[in-house]
């Protein structure tokens, strides 16, 4: 799903816009400022409101399509479509609306200080899935703290394939429950480096279709609590967080699922990630993808972690251990134009011990983007892969890579 954090105004992130990516930006401001003074008097004499002018979807830099000056300078709510392709759920949509809260004062500074963003947004797919969810994410003033919360419920209807693959038709059942998220994270000083704490919570009931009497699950499987908290470190030195073309980010994540937190299971869950984009002469950017997770104890069946590539569904191959690497090529065609070419493999085990020899299942394919918001950086596109069972089409607003 298209994911708040493209939708930013002027007071966008520090990460997007670095050092010298604010004063581009900000020169950019200014010619966009310089033109809307030139048509003020024609704006204000047309029937048509300034807000719908269409100058305002045109880049002042190459005259072409761009939605930068919309989605930075309107203020207020911002009404964002969602389009659903995994198919592990089937197709569908939806309706998000982010709120802006935007920093006057660092405004006003010309700092590019973030705004903080509420979000409200529902879903429906065509096999009978659908959710809403709510949620805040928050600087303080300096940026040196960040924190995010989210709560909503959803009805899933998903497959369970067992371990790496071992049901190969597949068990249907329908995930229906509440969840909420708390993350509260502070950076070191000016680096790109930050620590914080986490909280995942979610009351969950589980209900299978024909065959699953036969998994021999208990009440207590179908029905649970999960409460855990944890830590997480991150690095992000990308040049944007919509689709970066050069930087690296590293994350390290550690959750403790227990009684003690309202949890009717105690497991631990950890995952690692790793992301590079590296320029390759004028034209070309080459992204390096490496993720692994690990969980032990009590771990509810619908917890434990699956191989996540573009033509693989949710949940197709899991395990108590998994591992994959990913490799993507963005070919930039004509300035607003791009051409993409990927690959990935992954390995899940039900043991450490296995991870491996387990069967390696890998996919690949291609996809085309659009420079959507050149100040931003988001690129959008199609992208078709082909797994180890099927072809799948995703639609990609910023990057394939979260």
């Amino acid at each position: 799903m298209v994911r708040p954090r493209h939708c930013l105004e002027n007071s966008t992130l520090v990460q997007v816009f670095p050092e010298g990516g604010s004063r581009q930006y900000a020169s950019m401001r200014a010619r966009i400022a310089a033109r809307a003074l030139a048509g003020l008097a024609a704006c204000a004499a047309s029937s048509v409101p300034a807000a719908f002018d269409m100058e305002a979807f045109r880049d002042p830099v190459d005259g072409r399509f761009d939605v930068s000056q919309w989605l930075l300078d309107r203020k207020g709510f911002l009404p964002v479509p969602i389009v659903i392709t995994e198919p592990a759920i089937g197709y569908g949509g939806g309706l998000g609306l982010l709120f802006f809260h935007r920093n006057e004062q660092a405004a006003a500074e010309g700092r590019p200080t973030p705004p903080d963003i509420s979000a409200l947004a529902a879903f429906g797919t065509e096999n009978g899935s659908k959710g809403a969810a709510a949620g805040h994410l928050g600087f303080s003033e300096d940026r040196r703290w960040r924190y995010a919360v989210g709560a909503g419920s959803a009805s899933v209807n998903l497959t369970l394939y067992g371990d790496s693959g071992a049901l190969p038709g597949g068990v249907p059942f329908n995930l229906d429950g509440t969840f909420g998220v708390a993350d509260v994270r502070r950076r070191f000083g000016a680096s790109d480096w930050w620590a914080g704490v986490r909280y995942v919570g979610a009351k969950l009931t589980a209900r299978f279709g024909a065959g699953g009497e036969d998994l021999g699950f208990t009440p207590r499987d179908l029905a649970a609590t999960s409460s855990g908290a944890g830590v997480i470190v991150e690095y992000d030195g990308r040049d944007s967080i919509f689709t970066p073309s050069k930087g690296v980010r590293f994350k390290i994540q550690a959750l403790r699922f227990s009684e003690a937190l309202g949890s009717d299971r105690e497991f631990d869950h950890a995952r690692g990630s790793l992301q590079g984009f590296f320029p390759v002469g004028a034209n070309l950017v080459v992204g390096l993808r490496a993720d692994a997770q690990a969980v032990n104890g009590d771990v509810p069946f619908y917890a434990r972690p699956y191989i996540e590539l573009r033509g693989i569904p949710l949940m197709r191959y899991q395990g108590n251990r998994t591992a994959l690497a990913e490799m993507e090529g963005r070919l930039n065609l004509d300035g607003r134009w791009s051409a993409i070419a990927f690959a990935g493999a992954g390995r899940a085990a039900a043991h450490a011990g296995e991870l491996g020899s387990a069967p390696t299942r890998t996919t690949f394919g291609v996809g085309g983007r659009y420079l959507l918001a050149r100040a931003l950086g988001l690129h959008a596109g199609l992208d078709v892969a082909r797994g180890p069972e099927k072809t799948a089409i995703y639609l990609i607003v910023g990057s394939a890579w979260r």
